[in-house]
């Protein structure tokens, strides 16, 4: 009875595999994390997209790195709530460059940011059956 509980935790484990697709959106997502506290230190950086930057965009940037830390962690897990975070942090991000980003910026900022958001939407589409 033992070994048949024990076979089916690792068939368990074996079915809720990632994938190499989920492990690159992670991977891509905490490489991108690391720019965070370099636009933080270099506001001039930053300036280079939006015209100017709000009194409160480095709480912002904080609250976005803390928010894609537990993506990170929920997505590894293959947990659902990470899947709530990442939907508002979209949401979050298409307002805030709406707002701000300089217009000649926006269309290139909002593709890319579509485009990234059908990535990882492909990417958990594709393993949404394993998330619990």
């Amino acid at each position: 009875m033992k070994a048949h509980v024990m076979e089916k935790d690792v068939n368990k484990d074996k079915k809720k595999q990632r994938g190499i697709f989920l492990n690159v959106m992670i991977l891509l997502l905490i490489i991108g994390d690391l720019q965070i506290p370099y636009y933080l230190l270099n506001p001039d950086a930053l300036r280079t997209v939006y015209g100017s930057i709000t009194s409160w965009y480095p709480i912002y940037a904080v609250l976005g790195l803390i928010s894609n830390l537990a993506i990170i962690i929920g997505m590894w897990k293959m947990k659902k709530w990470a899947i709530y975070i990442l939907t508002a942090y979209f949401v979050s991000k298409i307002l805030v460059d709406l707002a701000y980003i300089l217009p000649d910026k926006q269309i290139a900022v909002l593709a890319t940011t579509a485009i990234g958001a059908g990535l990882w939407f492909w990417a958990i589409y594709r393993k949404r059956s394993l998330f619990d």
